[in-house]
């Protein structure tokens, strides 16, 4: 569950050029241990003492022996800087924060209906469990406090005031900020150069018969 040690942690800033991990595909980062065992001498860089930043791609060299690569960005779960590098603000979920609902997820699911998760109040605490369930939440939950080794490695931070959107996976190579981590303390106001959107692709697919029939084509409402 400790994917900054998985997959590595990345550059510890919030600045790393995109498209580090093109050249690999979908192809998943490695993390320190891994890597140290393929090649004692790569940077040894420990972030807090908690966590090593970088990341590596297993690689052969010119006379065939395996070696590895070091990047700043990280892949995992085939997506580049899922975490540590900007925080991603989610779509179509927030915390209402209202009458009976302190803590509660709210997620509009795509056919335009709402579920409640009822999540954690406690914040700036290492996550031990989350809602899951059908639809794979990842809402943390519960009230014990775990640790940057323990149960799911990454934190939670959140707000009882009134509508809160959430981030997640952290603006930097920390120990705390991995794909189990998220931050409900803002309001949608809130802006900062390490806090973004992550844009994706929901449809089918269609290769157009020609360039003329591409250009030709029209947003339809």
């Amino acid at each position: 569950r400790d994917m900054q040690e998985q997959c590595g942690a990345g550059q510890h800033n919030n600045n790393r050029t995109t498209g580090g991990t093109a050249d690999h595909g979908m192809t998943d980062t490695i993390g320190y241990d891994e890597a140290y065992v393929i090649n004692n001498k790569i940077t040894n860089s420990l972030i807090d003492g908690l966590v090593h930043q970088y990341a590596w791609y297993k690689s052969r060299d010119e006379y065939g022996q395996a070696t590895v690569v070091q990047v700043n960005n990280i892949c995992c779960l085939g997506y580049e800087d899922i975490y540590g590098n900007k925080y991603d603000m989610m779509d179509g979920v927030d915390l209402p924060n209202d009458s009976g609902n302190q803590g509660k997820w709210r997620i509009w699911m795509p056919d335009g209906s709402i579920r409640m998760v009822q999540g954690k109040t406690a914040s700036d605490q290492w996550t031990t469990g989350v809602a899951h369930g059908k639809y794979m939440d990842l809402v943390p939950v519960g009230n014990l406090n775990g640790s940057s080794s323990t149960y799911y490695t990454d934190k939670y931070w959140i707000s009882t005031a009134t509508v809160r959107v959430v981030y997640r996976g952290y603006n930097n190579a920390n120990a705390n900020g991995g794909v189990s981590s998220a931050y409900a303390s803002h309001d949608a106001s809130n802006t900062h150069a390490y806090i973004g959107s992550r844009l994706a692709f929901r449809g089918k697919i269609v290769r157009a018969q020609s360039v003329a029939a591409y250009k030709a084509i029209r947003e339809v409402a």
